[in-house]
């Protein structure tokens, strides 16, 4: 079975993403899953907001497996969304307390990012 990644994020119409920005972010989550799949991972993007809360991406944890949640940048990078990005730490510790927590840093490639937690040869170098 592979490795279980959920990648959680706003989602691509939220206000805080700018509108000529969302079909480029659009592509770019579908390169990266389709690039995390082809390295062997399962890689699931599911979005959740302060608005909408964290119902929906609970119930995606509850659901399946996950061992590692990747935060996404447009909420680990904003520091006006601290408090959700502790919420979502806090309902993962809830749900899928086993789970590694990640934060997608616009300068490391996400592959690096969950390598460092789930290396391709399956030891934990964290």
């Amino acid at each position: 079975m592979p490795i279980s990644i959920v990648h959680v994020g706003l989602p691509l119409d939220h206000l805080l993403i700018p509108v000529e920005e969302r079909p480029k972010i659009a592509t770019r989550l579908a390169d990266l899953e389709q690039r995390m799949r082809a390295a062997g991972y399962g890689y699931e993007v599911v979005y959740a907001s302060p608005e909408l809360g964290l119902a929906g991406f609970m119930d995606r944890l509850r659901r399946g497996a996950c061992d590692g949640v990747l935060i996404g940048g447009g909420v680990a990078s904003d520091p006006g969304l601290s408090y959700f990005m502790e919420q979502i730490i806090d309902a993962t510790h809830q749900v899928a307390p086993h789970a590694k927590v990640m934060f997608y840093n616009h300068s490391v490639p996400v592959e690096q990012t969950v390598a460092r937690w789930f290396p391709p040869e399956g030891r934990n170098e964290g």
